[in-house]
């Protein structure tokens, strides 16, 4: 549908008349005549409408009306369906305000001399507020209750009302009505608009216009059973096509009655003005005359159209180039699509970011455009724009799937069901990739809370829109490992909803056919009604259900992936369960709990974050001459560890001490010797290294100590020792090192394990020759070639 945008204040005259409805019980046969076919006879949506509310003049650049920021719509036809659905999607994607309710108005009686009031449309919480939408009270919006404010809107203006209408479900706009006509809107740039009446803009002046399309959509819903508006051209049966916040309705061919429907001002207008000319032999290119361009930047439109072409019929090998909207004609106003489509396949589109092609705003394939713009998990949302970022130029590309969604839903009409059953509403509260379609019978008399409340201004949890928002926003964690199980739960979701969507068709249509014959004197009308009642109710069912489920997948992936880590889960796809560490009777783990505590960021993502530039590793204690604490006396007994040195360097000292007088760690160079034969010998005693147990020139105070550090340093080795040969080192520490050289003649797993100073795990760099950890993992590959005869000083 158009945009709604403000004009010079010239109105002309209405461009839409709105017969009374068809009696309920009327049914609209189809006419090999007639352009339009009845909702319960064929294809309701296979026309696509564009609706024009009024002309006047130019729009001033410097006002835009606030309204939806932008709006994808796809049409099937029947033909072009697995089950000859005819499928109509439609998102509502504006910013933090819009609201996403889904409202139930009733069916309602009129009296003969009253009016139908229009009021104005925010499109932003609350839409509507007062008593005057239906003959009973419509609780969503009823003055004082909920977050409502306490006064009713006032009425733009009053057209004659009709004896009865429909009943139907709305969001912003009429969504689907009784009779399964069902309405997809998406706003488009005009050279012409309108602004509401009696409200005043700067620089513009009053507006005088009644009706917006978000006015007219209720009232198709209130009085129609068939897909007719201002200016249409029909989309085939067997095709498909997208209308992404630009007009595509091109060259209008005045002949052809079946496809196409216009108001005679669309060809007046452009010919006052000297835009078009009757007497030159042309057809008038609607949108070459009527569009304002594409929003935003180039191919903020275009880019759309080619997206579900590419998936709908890549036969086509479209180009997602282009020079400009108007002027290139890019793409066709429909297209065959190369396989039947089903509901499934047009909300894979309406979740869609260009995946897998090098516009792709999300996962794996969005590398080829910036490694930056997604994060290290890529995640497609992008909150920040020229909007918010003044001064800076440029533009993310406008993706079909998009995180400001308020809703999105796809109406679905099946001629051949009863209209209660026949007519479904897949809704998706809040935006497309996050959110599951939820499905809602056109024969339902209620819908549940779940759908009917739930608004960006309050958090509620007994809310589909709420719990699909914590999901989204749960997502962005880890969005391409988060993502994945999104997707699966959208898909089991999916599958649960169609075989609740075959029962209740199979129940519908039992009910009709025990109660076909009106004649028949035990036809029980009330019974029929209540099968049928009882049939579609069990979408409500559904729905809360979906509330519950969708929550545990939030909980689930607020467990799995809280700070960094990943806990395996395998108890249920959605746990919010890690089994625990097992371990024996002294308390000693036998099998670690399944959790990543570190996984890390994507290396290609911290080359560009500058992580190699962070601090160094800490400096080396013999580079800086031992400055930083472990003082070198030469004329100390080297053979004794120097009371200011730590245990580790203590020891490694006494170790090089050894290696130098032709010793060996192992006892002599036997590979099968233990460090508790080494210890044992220093602790009997040699005359080389103890200097006679009566030597009285030693302090008892240096003796007691140093032999407390040497015993602590045995007693750390031995720990070390023994947590290696039972599995339990994880090779980090030089002690680990240490400890696995002294387990059975060396390990190369520890080796392997070690770090060089890039974290890497590459041996092929020389340039880190006094890196201690590297010499450590080189000297015990050494130790294990034998090339090495005793142990390093490090």
């Amino acid at each position: 549908a158009a945009s709604i945008r403000p004009s010079s204040g010239r109105t002309a005259p209405p461009l839409v008349s709105l017969p009374p409805p068809p009696s309920p019980t009327m049914k609209f046969a189809p006419s090999s005549s007639s352009p339009l076919r009845a909702a319960s006879s064929s294809s309701s949506l296979s026309l696509l409408p564009l609706l024009f509310l009024s002309f006047g003049g130019p729009l001033p650049s410097s006002f835009v009306l606030p309204s939806v920021e932008g709006c994808t719509t796809i049409a099937v036809g029947r033909l072009a369906t697995i089950d000859g659905s005819v499928l109509s999607s439609h998102s509502n994607d504006g910013e933090g305000t819009t609201d996403p309710r889904l409202v139930l108005v009733p069916s309602s009686s009129w009296p003969s001399d009253s009016t139908r009031k229009i009021f104005y449309s925010p499109e932003s919480y609350p839409r509507y507020v007062g008593y005057d939408r239906a003959s009973i009270p419509i609780r969503e919006y009823e003055p004082g209750r909920g977050d409502n404010p306490t006064v009713s809107f006032e009425p733009l203006c009053e057209i004659p009302q009709v004896r009865r209408t429909y009943r139907y479900m709305e969001e912003t706009y009429g969504a689907l009505n009784e009779r399964q006509l069902g309405i997809s809107e998406s706003t488009c740039s005009g050279v012409f608009g309108a602004a509401p009446r009696g409200m005043d803009h700067p620089g513009y002046g009053a507006g005088r216009a009644c009706l917006s399309i978000d006015a007219l959509s209720q009232i198709a819903m209130e009085r129609h059973s068939r897909a007719r508006d201002a200016i249409v051209r029909r989309v085939p049966d067997d095709s498909f096509a997208v209308v992404p916040n630009a007009f595509i309705i091109r060259e209008i061919d005045a002949d052809d009655a079946t496809n196409y429907m216009w108001s005679d001002s669309a060809f007046d207008v452009a010919e006052k003005l000297g835009w078009w000319s009757s007497s030159s032999g042309k057809k008038l290119d609607f949108t070459a005359t009527y569009s304002d361009g594409e929003y935003s930047h180039k191919y903020y439109s275009g880019r759309r159209s080619w997206g579900v072409y590419r998936k709908f019929a890549p036969s086509l090998d479209l180009s997602a180039e282009y020079e400009e909207w108007r002027i290139s004609d890019p793409y066709p106003f429909a297209a065959r699509p190369d396989a039947k489509l089903c509901v499934e396949d047009v909300a894979m589109v309406m979740r869609s970011y260009y995946e897998d092609t090098p516009y792709s705003q999300a996962g794996n394939s969005s590398s080829k455009l910036n490694l930056l713009a997604g994060g290290p998990w890529k995640s497609p949302d992008h909150v920040a724009g020229d909007n918010s970022t003044p001064g800076i130029v440029g533009n993310w590309e406008r993706t079909v799937g998009l995180y400001r969604t308020s809703d999105s839903y796809i109406a679905q009409s099946r001629s051949y069901l009863p209209d209660a059953a026949g007519g479904i509403l897949w809704y998706g509260p809040y935006a497309a990739p996050y959110a599951s379609y939820v499905p809602f019978a056109g024969g339902m008399t209620s819908l549940p809370r779940s759908a009917t409340s739930g608004h960006h201004m309050r958090l509620d949890k007994t809310t589909l829109f709420w719990a699909n928002r914590y999901v989204g926003n749960y997502a962005r964690l880890k969005w391409i490992d988060t993502m994945r199980e999104v997707k699966a739960f959208q898909g089991r979701m999916m599958g649960e909803f169609l075989e609740l969507q075959s029962d209740v068709d199979a129940l519908v249509v039992a009910a009709l056919h025990r109660h076909r014959d009106i004649s028949d004197p035990d036809y029980d009308s009330v019974s029929y009604e209540r099968a049928v009642a009882d049939a579609v109710d069990l979408y409500s069912d559904n729905a809360e259900r979906t509330v519950s489920l969708t929550w545990d997948l939030a909980d689930h992936l607020m467990f799995k992936y809280a700070d960094g880590q990943i806990h395996s889960t395998p108890e249920s796809p959605l746990g919010t369960h890690t089994p625990p560490r097992a371990y024996d009777a002294r308390g000693s783990t036998v099998r670690e709990a399944e959790v990543i505590d570190q996984p890390g960021y994507p290396n290609e993502w911290l080359e560009k974050v500058g992580y190699g530039d962070g601090p160094p590793p800490p400096p080396n204690c013999e580079e800086l001459e031992w400055r930083c604490g472990h003082a070198d006396d030469d004329n100390n007994n080297n053979n004794e560890p120097h009371r200011t040195r730590t245990q580790s360097q203590s020891r490694t000292q006494q170790a090089q001490d050894d290696e130098t007088e032709g010793g060996n760690l192992r006892g002599g160079g036997d590979e099968e010797g233990t460090i508790n034969e080494e210890m044992a010998e220093e602790e009997d005693g040699d005359d080389d290294n103890k200097g006679g147990a009566d030597d009285d020139d030693n302090d008892d105070d240096d003796d007691e100590e140093t032999t407390m550090m040497g015993e602590a340093w045995r007693e750390y080795l031995a720990k070390k020792r023994e947590a290696y040969e039972g599995g339990r080192s994880a090779c980090k520490s030089r002690g680990d090192v240490a400890a696995a050289l002294l387990s059975g003649g060396g390990r190369k797993e520890c080796a392997a394990a070690a770090p060089d100073n890039n974290g890497n795990d590459d041996d092929d760099d020389d340039d880190d020759d006094d890196d201690p950890v590297k010499e450590d993992r080189k000297f015990v590959q050494d130790r294990e070639d034998g090339t090495t005869d005793g142990v390093s000083a490090k």
